[in-house]
């Protein structure tokens, strides 16, 4: 089985085509709507929520089946029909990106893909993405992350960027600002974070700051 290599990708303003108008194609087009992605959804039936897409002018949408040729230029593209036949086809006419999304044999899906959307938990400037063979187990993990990287990360997070604007525009010498950066991205910080919380975190930063 292929070893997948872990990246982030921008699919903003990317045209991606979905085909498969089912509730999986719904989750997809609602997920890669998030991103900015231009969706060309195929597919001879949708979901009602996918017609409220339709209707609103967020995707477009070729109301017929999929037919080789439906993916030209595309960046990305989304498997998501009931037939298996149809979405190994797919799968040989994509260029670039193709994931199978269906229920069935994972394994043998894996053999005709060539990315995996992993589990993804977000939390304002904050992504973590966890991919394992199982995605049940997945989710698993991300739950539990979510349960160690909350609201108070996320305000830590934003104040980095922040203040790292900041300290970047204020302090010439570049080996003391890397020496801060470190200080503040460090685990005696994130210890800080989480058992006094972000207030007392960020009274910490500006003391480095203004000492080191």
């Amino acid at each position: 089985m292929a070893k997948y290599f872990p990246i982030l990708v921008n699919i903003k303003d990317k045209k991606c085509v979905i085909v498969g108008g089912g509730p999986v194609g719904e989750r997809k087009i609602k997920t890669l709507l998030k991103y900015g992605a231009k969706i060309t959804l195929i597919s001879p039936e949708t979901t009602d929520k996918i017609k409220e897409l339709i209707n609103r002018g967020k995707i477009n949408y070729i109301n017929r089946e999929y037919k080789k040729g439906d993916l030209e230029d595309a960046f990305l593209v989304v498997a998501a029909t009931s037939s298996s036949k149809i979405n190994r086809q797919i799968a040989r006419d994509a260029y670039y990106l193709v994931n199978i999304v269906e229920k069935g044999d994972f394994q043998e899906n894996m053999n005709n893909i060539s990315y995996t959307v992993p589990a993804i938990y977000e939390m304002d400037d904050l992504t973590i993405a966890i991919s394992t063979d199982f995605p049940a187990l997945s989710k698993l993990l991300k739950d539990e992350i979510a349960q160690n990287y909350g609201k108070e990360f996320a305000k830590y997070l934003k104040y980095l960027k922040k203040i790292r604007r900041e300290i970047k525009q204020k302090i010439a010498d570049n080996k003391r600002r890397q020496k801060i950066f470190r200080k503040i991205a460090s685990k005696k910080i994130v210890s800080i974070l989480r058992q006094k919380g972000f207030e007392e975190a960020k009274r910490e930063i500006e003391k480095i700051i203004n000492e080191t």
